[in-house]
């Protein structure tokens, strides 16, 4: 199928589609602004009309209900940390030429930049996004999709890890069992992306710490940014981008605990505590808390979790707010680096097949400070500083593959490596911004100009040592690993022959910065802009200790969105953005030490992307139908093969393409019925490539047909009140492995697939007032999977069917 006859195809017929709501608009009867103090427009606004339909405040502050309505009507308006109001609208009080005004009286201050969600009872829908001083406002304004998973999903999940709820996110999958993922066709994590805490770079995902997936535990949702995300927050991966966001210190005392048990011996525990620490509710704190014990389902792979998040938010006054937030995180278990395939059969080992050793073992420690001070100057001005510094240490001795077979093509032994490993990672990053909001008659301004200032670097202890043989009986021999005859003994590492000192950190130190202006304008009611530049200044330094050296890298990186309201439920949507991935210092002036015979080249992107945004059931259903077109060029790609040396070689493709349709689906259709889904039809194409095998092909890891579907029920009246039930559904297409697994008779690159799978999730919940139970069955029918892998040498398996008995209490 031709991806632009595809596009363009696609692109018409949603223009046809909205074609008749376009032509068919109705004039506003009910409309109106909501104001707080200063006369500033308060966003996310909930207004309702009669008790029955339901409307938020966009950035302007206005609402409008298009049917018309028969005076007089009740009118409400509830927005948080505003005192509700409501109003009985009559002919006398309401002249639809004019609108109604409201001034809302403010319960305690909060500036513009804090998260603002409205939700409705435990529902999955959320009406309004900030994103740290890049855009705030209603969701449906955004001119991008968004994918997001809210607290109460996370919960109802009982997930604990973000890994936990990847298959719930539309158009992304897992790559490997680590901090990795596939968003659109492309990877987003370790070199090839970075991950965001409240819109900062955090060293979540990034440095050595992508091993491992982040907790959720004090999450309040996980957000997927999708498209290239350069202008708003530098060198990002063009599929998307993974935004967490916090869970905020509380006004009211409130508490919730949980414990939970499941397979595999697993044990968990959590703790989420907040509220005010003075009467006059200035100082503010939330703690959450977590540990966890399991073998997991791999053999060798038993693992201990421990957190300790506690965040604080300060108010001196009302126009003053500082808001700090600590994560102290311990890991102690095993690195599991997959299984190797046994004769090219997929299905020929128990997915608990490991190759680690009981003698090896992954420690390792996060710490984050993370630091917030926001001013408002004044009615209209305001200025915005941020900070964040994460602290990675890992121990690390592991048996791991080297990627080859010592009897290929029969694939039965494989090549290992060990690695004894001790080191630090340091991730700093320092935002900046003064926003400008110019309210007019007609047209809106909303100004953010700012610098965003990102480093990263690796301890000057850190050590490394190699081995790929050892000594028995006087004699030097391989080390090797049969998959027949699996051996698994405490290892003596006294007996291994030692490699040359390998450069450690992996990735090259850098500093970059970012200079950017963004203006979010609305003319009239329905019609929003956002125009925006920036300028990236990206330094990396090579690893060699003996002599550093510096290479830069610098883009200027546009953007461009608009969105149309076609009517109280609809909004029309399209953008333009670009792409920036630099590549390390090594690779440009070291780039023969990566099998390369030129200089490895910075990757350039862009998107195009057009859709609706549309809204149901009161406006608690939400539906995002988006079409996209994404061209990389220069991708970075993993060959699998390794240098003499030790490190990995690498290639570059010319031109890569990921084009499609994605739809996104979220909320709930009444109090009792949540639903989240989403569908994508994702077409990648490799157009240039240095393997002449692979043009044509689609990318590694990317399914061209993705689906999942989660409902739940819940019982609010007769007998069974508090009763209910979830039941989820998804599916993941083929996908190419990210490595040839040989050749031909004529030496022709030869490439597998990972299979296509179905997996069925249930649930079962029970509330009796402050007390809930919930079971949670993943895998119902057993399904042999996996959710990526590398090639023969490093697949990951999918975990069994398993379950979770879970006990919270809420306080």
């Amino acid at each position: 199928m031709n991806t632009t006859s595809f596009y363009s195809k696609a692109l018409l017929w949603l223009l046809f589609l909205c074609a008749p709501v376009l032509i068919a608009q109705n004039e506003s009867a009910i409309w109106g602004r909501v104001f707080g103090n200063n006369n500033q427009s308060i966003v996310g606004a909930t207004v309702s009309l009669n008790n029955k339909d339901f409307t938020i405040t966009n950035t302007r502050g206005e609402f409008r209900f298009d049917v018309e309505q028969q005076l007089p009507v009740e009118l409400s308006i509830e927005s948080q940390n505003y005192v509700s109001y409501s109003v009985t609208l009559t002919k006398l009080n309401y002249n639809s030429e004019y609108g109604f005004k409201i001034q809302l009286v403010e319960e305690q201050y909060e500036l513009d930049e804090v998260l603002v969600t409205v939700r409705r009872d435990n529902s999955y829908t959320t009406n309004s996004l900030a994103l740290g001083g890049k855009f705030n406002g209603r969701l449906k304004d955004l001119p991008q999709s968004v994918t997001l998973l809210t607290r109460e999903f996370i919960q109802d999940k009982n997930a604990f890890h973000i890994n936990d709820v990847v298959e719930d996110l539309s158009g992304v999958t897992m790559a490997s069992s680590y901090d990795d993922f596939i968003i659109r066709g492309f990877k987003s994590g370790y070199e090839s992306g970075v991950r965001l805490v409240n819109g900062l770079r955090s060293g979540y995902g990034y440095g050595n710490a992508y091993y491992r997936s982040p907790m959720t535990i004090n999450l309040e949702s996980i957000q997927i940014l999708k498209g290239p995300g350069a202008s708003l927050f530098g060198d990002v991966v063009p599929g998307g981008t993974v935004n967490m966001i916090t869970k905020r210190p509380l006004e009211e005392h409130k508490g919730y605990v949980d414990f939970s048990v499941g397979s595999f011996d697993t044990y968990r525990t959590t703790i989420d505590l907040g509220g005010p620490l003075d009467k006059d509710k200035k100082i503010l704190y939330r703690l959450n808390a977590g540990y966890e014990n399991s073998k997991t389902f791999r053999d060798i792979n038993e693992q201990t979790s421990y957190a300790f998040m506690p965040s604080f938010t300060f108010r001196p006054s009302d126009k003053t707010q500082v808001d700090v937030d600590l994560v102290f995180d311990k890991f102690d278990g095993y690195l599991d680096r997959g299984m190797g395939i046994r004769s090219n059969d997929l299905f020929a080992l128990p997915r608990s097949f490991t190759l680690s050793q009981p003698s090896d073992f992954y420690k390792s420690s996060t710490t984050s400070f993370s630091a917030r001070f926001q001013h408002r100057i004044n009615s209209g001005l305001s200025i915005n500083l941020s900070y964040m510094k994460s602290i990675y240490k890992e121990d690390v001795n592991e048996h791991r593959t080297l990627n080859t077979f010592a009897d290929a093509p029969n694939n039965t032994i494989m090549n290992l490596r060990f690695f004894d490993r001790h080191g630090r990672d340091y991730t700093d990053n320092a935002v900046a911004y003064l926003k400008w909001d110019l309210f007019g008659d007609k047209i809106d301004h909303h100004i953010v100009g700012g610098v965003d200032y990102a480093q990263y670097r690796g301890g000057k202890d850190n050590q490394l040592r190699e081995a790929r043989s050892k000594k028995v009986d006087g004699e030097i021999v391989p080390l090797t690993f049969d998959l027949y005859n699996p051996i698994y003994e405490i290892q003596d590492i006294s007996n291994y022959v030692w490699r040359p000192q390998g450069q450690y950190p992996f990735l090259s130190p850098y500093k970059t910065t970012g200079i950017y202006v963004q203006d979010q304008m609305s003319i009239g009611y329905r019609l929003k802009l956002i125009a925006g530049i920036r300028q990236e200044f990206y330094t990396s330094e090579t690893t060699d200790s003996k002599e550093r050296k510096t290479a830069n890298q610098n883009v200027f990186l546009p953007r461009l969105g608009v969105t149309y309201e076609i009517n109280d439920d609809v909004n029309y949507f399209a953008s333009y953005s670009q792409g920036f991935v630099p590549v390390g210092a090594n690779m440009i002036l070291n780039y023969r030490d990566y099998g390369s015979d030129f200089e490895f080249k910075s990757e350039k992107s862009y998107q195009i992307e057009t859709g609706v945004k549309t809204t149901f059931f009161k406006k608690q259903l939400q539906m995002d139908v988006a079409l996209f077109h994404i061209e990389r060029r220069d991708m970075l790609l993993t060959t699998g093969a390794l240098t003499d040396e030790g490190l990995p070689i690498y290639r570059q493709s010319g031109k890569v393409i990921s084009s499609g349709l994605e739809l996104d689906l979220r909320g709930q259709i009444t109090q009792e019925l949540q639903i989240l889904g989403g569908y994508t039809f994702n077409k990648t194409e490799v157009k240039a490539s240095l393997i002449n095998s692979e043009v044509g092909l689609g990318l590694p890891g990317a399914p061209k047909n993705l689906a999942n579907l989660w409902l739940k029920y819940v019982f609010s009246k007769s007998v069974l009140k508090g009763l209910g039930a979830g039941l989820g559904v998804y599916y993941v297409g083929e996908r190419r492995m990210d490595a040839s697994v040989g050749v031909d008779s004529n030496g022709v690159a030869l490439w597998d697939y990972w299979p296509e799978y179905t997996k069925l999730n249930a649930a079962l919940f029970y509330h009796i007032g402050a007390l809930k139970v919930a079971v949670n069955l993943d895998n119902v029918f057993d399904k042999y999977y996996y959710y990526g892998g590398f090639d023969y040498t490093r697949a990951f398996p999918g975990a069994p069917r398993n379950l979770k008995v879970s006990l919270g209490y809420s306080f």
